[in-house]
């Protein structure tokens, strides 16, 4: 009987109060994936995920270089490719990217390049500012920064972690 009336008590604490208002589990729980929400009204989204790929070197123009083959996972974008042409100046490193998602969605980025070498390594920061898109992407703003590291001899591998935040515009 003790039990029984204990059962009773828990059950009714718990049923106990206001109904819930909005669902109490988070989407990235549903369906054990990775979430993708859209933005609302123009709201600033974090933009995160990582990528691996190898730089090439232009031998006949040696202060152009050109990110090729890199894939990588990243929210709202999924899985992505990602081309990025820069160019080695006295005044910095400036360049543009392509990003493609999975569907052919693009987003494309200008952006400003700075190294540190500490060997056998160099690390990039690159500072990304979002400057057009097409699909989800037609509205999208935004900027992150992607720290980017690889070994200082060819072939250059990179393995890169993306942080930022983007507005999708809807």
């Amino acid at each position: 009987m003790r039990y029984a009336v204990f059962g009773f008590l828990v059950f009714a604490t718990a049923c106990g109060g206001a109904a819930p208002t909005a669902p109490t589990s988070s989407l990235s729980q549903i369906g054990g994936g990775v979430a993708t929400t859209e933005a609302k009204g123009g709201s600033d989204l974090p933009f995160k995920g990582t990528y691996e790929g190898l730089e090439k070197v232009d031998a006949t123009m040696p202060s152009h270089h050109s990110l090729a083959d890199a894939t990588g996972n990243a929210t709202h974008l999924g899985r992505f490719t990602v081309t990025a042409d820069w160019t080695l100046a006295p005044t910095g490193n400036f360049g543009t990217s392509t990003w493609t998602a999975a569907n052919g969605d693009e987003l494309s980025t200008s952006f400003a390049r700075r190294g540190v070498v500490e060997p056998p390594t160099i690390t990039f920061t690159e500072t990304h500012t979002v400057t057009s898109g097409t699909g989800r992407f037609a509205n999208a703003s935004g900027t992150f920064t992607i720290v980017q590291t690889r070994g200082l001899s060819m072939p250059y591998n990179n393995s890169a972690a993306i942080d930022g935040t983007i507005d999708l515009g809807h």
